[in-house]
């Protein structure tokens, strides 16, 4: 019981970004002291400040906000130093440099860390014109400092790798879609509506889950790259990428399939085509649920065998045989895509190790 406590209370607090603030705050105290130590500054203020604007969620977000930062900052040093030493009058001078700078931190380029384009640029204009390189470079100094202590923190405080969120909402998605195969199997036996027994809002759930996903592999892959921790170098996202790209396509195959039955209501009706056409989405929806990046389900086989079986037009029904495949076809194209197997992992190749080895003629 005690475990499964902090366990939740462990996760909520990650949730809540409690790792991110303590790397950050371990950066800004050691840039603090480095520079006190090293720069004999009593207050660096702006290498603490540099540090906790600079670490992120991820290695590659933070090596990002640094290269913004430093750019921004070195882009107000650039256009400040000749205004300062070249402009006429003071004011004229600092109007100049301020409407260059604010026009470049407008353009987006820096993201949020253009703000500090004009800002480095008008505390430059001030140092240089007032005669105080000293203290420009020292500021500079700091900055740097802290720049570097944020991307060490980031890289090397256990980054964090957003793994078990992907796989919770890959999950989430498998159960949405198999929930509404279900359901669309439900409508087809009791001659109803998708609406009526989903939901009026049944596609706007799926779209949302299926970003929600999408969102959550892409924050997975993005923790991975550049990360130093031995969980992350040993999980393989190829699978994932495959989970994922075959459960969009399954999604986009019902949300056809629930329109289809929508409008096309006349081959639902034949209880000839319905019970079957209802066990079909069953066993899909199984497929899906068990659409896992390893080998497709057993039943796909069988489901593939009867879905050719029932697309064949019968006889005595020939009005209904173009509705009938047109409710066949997404549920075909579903089968197609869970069928795919994952790719096997790449072997090594052995003609290094026997590179004289008989290979016979043709």
């Amino acid at each position: 019981m005690h475990r499964a406590q902090l366990s939740a209370l462990i996760s909520r607090i990650r949730r809540a970004g409690a790792a991110e603030a303590a790397r950050a705050t371990v950066a800004a105290g050691l840039t603090w002291q480095t520079c006190v130590t090293l720069l004999h500054v009593s207050a660096p203020y702006a290498g603490a400040v540099a540090a906790l604007l600079v670490v992120e969620t991820t290695v590659v977000a933070t090596v990002g906000a640094a290269g913004r930062y430093a750019a921004g900052c070195l882009l107000g040093v650039l256009l400040a130093v000749p205004g300062a030493l070249y402009a006429g009058p003071g004011m004229a001078g600092l109007a100049l440099v301020v409407f260059v700078s604010a026009l470049l931190a407008r353009h987006g380029f820096l993201g949020h860390h253009g703000v500090h384009v004009p800002m480095t640029a008008v505390l430059t204009f001030a140092l240089v014109h007032g005669r105080h390189p000293g203290e420009l470079v020292t500021h500079l100094a700091e900055i740097a400092v802290g720049v570097a202590f944020g991307l060490g923190c980031s890289a090397l405080l256990i980054p964090a790798v957003r793994v078990r969120s992907a796989e919770r909402a890959l999950e989430d998605l498998r159960l949405l879609v198999a929930r509404h195969l279900d359901g669309l199997a439900d409508a087809v036996v009791r001659r109803e509506r998708p609406r009526t027994v989903l939901g009026p809002s049944w596609e706007d759930d799926l779209g949302t889950v299926l970003g929600r996903a999408r969102t959550a592999v892409d924050e997975a892959h993005e923790s991975m790259r550049w990360n130093l921790r031995p969980t992350a170098r040993r999980r393989r996202w190829h699978l994932d990428d495959r989970v994922l790209g075959t459960l969009t396509g399954v999604a986009g195959q019902v949300t056809t399939t629930g329109r289809l039955l929508d409008t096309e209501s006349g081959a639902a009706e034949d209880r000839g085509f319905s019970r079957p056409y209802a066990r079909l989405l069953r066993t899909t929806a199984l497929c899906a649920y068990s659409c896992r990046g390893g080998r497709p389900h057993p039943a796909l086989p069988a489901a593939r065998h009867a879905l050719a079986r029932l697309g064949t037009p019968a006889r005595d029904h020939p009005p209904t045989a173009g509705t009938e495949q047109r409710l066949l076809r997404p549920l075909e194209s579903a089968l197609t895509s869970l069928s795919e197997p994952a790719p096997a992992p790449a072997r090594r190749s052995l003609r290094i190790l026997h590179p004289l080895r008989h290979t016979p003629r043709r």
